[in-house]
């Protein structure tokens, strides 16, 4: 009986020790997604689950890496895994809700939030402090006041908690509210020495206020408690980048500074894919096409897993000039994942490398999807509209800068509006005569126009001149109803409130236009009238056939 008393005690030792140790590689894989070093992270967490398939918390840990990097379908079945090691397990439900989160389905990840929390045992994992990271981390749209409110009730759960300040910190910083990020922030830094995270989200709010040295003072401080830290030399890299922007005449220096830290970001967190998809997002921000093609060529053939490669790819080929490589990427990219993934800045490489290739159809397609996510790529769509309003490709070139005005905002939208109508008009106005029955609602869309930028720049006398000339073509050739006269009238008014325009010879012929149309539409009706308004023509161009002829034949 006694050996069997002392067998029994050993195995229970073991098993606790077992425990023990697995939580123990738990914490370390969590200090490795903290470095971002998530490789190493996601080797120990599979070790883990192999020889304990019943750890569900380390399904769990393993599916936050997965949602980490983009890895949704993954993420969705470790946390199913965990809910089937353990089907009381909070932390599959929190899971599961952040899925539901990147679905942009709220009410469906409140629900598996309230199930996680309805499991919830006070010595259990504080189920609060990962539903608010949840809110804070994952999704299109992040709901920090729903982060907030739950992570003040993981305060409740567990007042001593470093990692809940942490998770306060970010929830506060994406909500803008820099002060108490950096209150919690502190708190959490001062309750675990250890927690560099911490010290690293008070830098980015020193960062974020454009004060670089002390940036680089604190980020420096964090790599004076570990070198080997690598977030804080990523960090380092960005805000030399940002240096570099505010002062340019350091720009090359600063660049070069940047890149090298970047570098070293890489080396320290086992260059897995995630540091380096970061690694070719800072490519795109300091424009580096040449080594983000470089990057994204050496991931394609690292990994086929993560279809955001042929993002970098599509984007990085356009900026080389492969217009047809950025197609094909793009494509690929978009074919491979959800198109809740897809992003307005795809679309818009997209369109631009469809323009440049002369898939001009295509191209308006991509552009107007870009636009409908994001008015304000419209102010990138100027130069493509003109490209094609110079080439005399006008009704295209309509459409795109239908494009361009999308975004009130936009600091080109009365040049957008002028060219916008002027292609209109052209458009109409080179159209075979049987056509242009069936295209007045070009002239419509020029008259608006037209009508915009007069609204916005009143003394701009060429948009008056021009909606006159769309007017008359509205109007009936056989029976006008004097459509153009207010607009010839206006412009003959904005013009004369210039003594100076009468040296440019331009505004004589086109002053002249307009006394001869309101003459000739009074020629009938009102001679003396029209005698008035040719003579003024004459008065500007004393050479002018036709009102000389029109006197002629009102008998001056």
């Amino acid at each position: 009986m006694n050996k069997i008393k002392a067998t029994l005690k050993l195995g229970l030792l073991a098993s606790l020790f077992g425990t023990a140790a697995f939580a123990q590689s738990i914490d370390e894989a969590k200090r490795a997604m903290d470095a971002e070093q998530y490789d190493m992270a996601k080797v120990s967490l599979k070790k883990i689950t192999t020889a304990q398939p019943s750890n569900s918390e380390a399904y769990y840990q393993l599916g936050r890496i997965y949602i980490k990097t983009d890895e949704v379908d993954s993420a969705k079945m470790m946390f199913n895994k965990a809910m089937a090691a353990d089907a009381n397990s909070p932390l599959s439900y929190v899971g599961l809700g952040a899925i539901e989160l990147e679905n942009n389905n709220k009410a469906g990840a409140k629900a598996h939030f309230d199930k996680a929390i309805s499991l919830t045992k006070k010595k259990g994992p504080n189920t609060y402090m990962y539903i608010g990271m949840a809110y804070t981390n994952v999704g299109q749209q992040r709901d920090y006041a729903a982060a907030i409110a739950n992570l003040q009730k993981a305060k409740e759960f567990n007042q001593k908690d470093a990692e809940v300040y942490l998770a306060l910190g970010d929830a506060y910083t994406g909500a803008g509210n820099a002060n108490e990020a950096y209150s919690a922030y502190r708190t959490a830094f001062d309750m675990n020495k250890n927690l560099l995270k911490a010290k690293i989200g008070l830098g980015k709010i020193v960062k974020r206020s454009k004060a670089f040295k002390e940036a680089t003072d604190e980020f420096n401080s964090v790599l004076a408690i570990n070198p080997k830290y690598g977030p804080a030399y990523r960090e380092l890299a960005e805000v030399y980048y940002m240096w570099a922007k505010e002062q340019p005449t350091e720009y090359d220096q600063r660049i070069k500074q940047a890149l090298q830290y970047y570098t070293k970001y890489m080396d320290l967190t086992d260059r897995s894919l995630e540091s380096r998809m970061r690694y070719a997002d800072f490519l795109i921000l300091s424009k580096d096409y040449k080594a983000l093609e470089q990057e994204a060529q050496s991931m394609s053939k690292q990994s086929a897993t993560n279809p955001r490669i042929y993002r970098y790819l599509g984007y990085s080929a356009f900026e080389n000039g492969n217009y047809t490589g950025s197609i094909k990427a793009l494509k690929d990219f978009m074919s491979k994942v959800d198109a809740k993934r897809v992003i307005p800045n795809d679309y818009m490489y997209l369109g631009k490398a469809q323009m440049k290739s002369g898939d001009i159809n295509g191209g308006i397609a991509s552009m107007k999807k870009a636009v409908s996510m994001d008015s304000s790529y419209s102010e990138e769509i100027s130069d493509f509209a003109k490209a094609l309003f110079t080439d005399k490709n006008y009704e295209l070139a309509g459409q795109l800068y239908d494009l361009a005005v999308a975004n009130p905002n936009s600091k080109n939208i009365l040049y957008d509006n002028f060219y916008r109508g002027m292609a209109y008009y052209f458009a109409y106005a080179n159209k075979e005569e049987a056509a242009k029955a069936s295209s007045k609602d070009l002239l419509v869309k020029a008259d608006t126009a037209f009508s915009y930028v007069i609204t916005k720049s009143p003394t701009t006398p060429d948009s008056y001149l021009y909606r006159a000339r769309v007017n008359r073509l509205m109007d009936d050739a056989n029976n006008s109803k004097g459509l153009m006269l207010p607009h010839y009238e206006k412009y003959i008014e904005v013009v004369n409130a210039k003594p100076e325009a009468m040296n440019d010879e331009r505004n004589k012929r086109n002053l002249a236009e307009a006394y001869n149309n309101i003459g000739a539409f009074y020629l009938n009706s009102n001679p003396s009238k029209a005698k008035e308004y040719f003579n003024k023509t004459l008065q500007v161009e004393p050479t002018n056939e036709y009102a000389a002829e029109a006197l002629k034949s009102l008998g001056k």
